[in-house]
């Protein structure tokens, strides 16, 4: 996943309302942001990809996609 799309990943996550899906708080914050909805699909592919290989659901995936992204920069 680039920088972009973990910054809106980040922001989707913190913003997310209550009982909210990823997949509708992504959605909202690339609105938001003005961007191409083929920018949601590519997040919601990488998201989909991590959830599959590791069985976990997708708002586990996703934060799991930010935790090792944090590590990687430490």
């Amino acid at each position: 996943m680039d920088q972009e799309a973990l910054e809106i990943l980040r922001e989707a996550i913190e913003t997310r309302l209550r009982s909210e899906s990823v997949e509708r708080s992504i959605g909202r914050t690339v609105r938001r942001r003005g961007l191409d909805f083929s920018v949601y699909i590519g997040m919601m592919s990488d998201i989909r990809d991590v959830a599959g290989s590791r069985k976990i659901s997708l708002d586990d995936a996703a934060e799991t996609l930010l935790e090792e992204e944090y590590q990687d920069r430490e």
